[in-house]
């Protein structure tokens, strides 16, 4: 009779782990496979002033030439991706050139404003539009 009810215990305490596991892979798959929108923002906020031109490519991508007060919008999957700018002065000519590796999490969209990337500081994601 002990052994019976030890093999029932051990049957579903199998059980219960199969189904934490099939969930654990269920929030990694969703983690690693969702898709977000990139806005990226060549506008003036607060103390930086918008470029007169940058391109602009998300994980070696289509390149995005945007001037002063244009948005553009990529689409990336997964939890981090990889932008690259190239920063341009008013004769054309490359001033400087930006890579940097950016982690999403779960949020849906972000915005990243291009003049305070450029400027080397930090808090350069903002509230993606609504």
């Amino acid at each position: 009779m002990f052994v019976a009810f030890l093999k029932f215990l051990m049957r579903w305490f199998q059980r219960l782990i199969v189904l934490a596991a099939l969930i654990a892979l269920g929030v990694w798959l969703f983690y690693i496979g969702r898709e977000h929108q990139i806005f990226l923002d060549n506008k003036t906020s607060g103390n930086f002033k918008a470029l007169e031109q940058i391109n602009v490519s998300v994980n070696g991508g289509e390149i995005s030439e945007l001037m002063q007060r244009e948005r553009d919008v990529k689409k990336v999957v997964g939890p981090k991706f990889e932008i690259r700018a190239e920063i341009f002065d008013e004769d054309g000519e490359i001033v400087s050139t930006i890579s940097k590796e950016i982690k999403i999490c779960f949020s849906k969209d972000i915005m990243i404003n291009l003049p305070t990337l450029a400027a080397g500081e930090e808090n350069f994601i903002v509230p993606a539009p609504k």
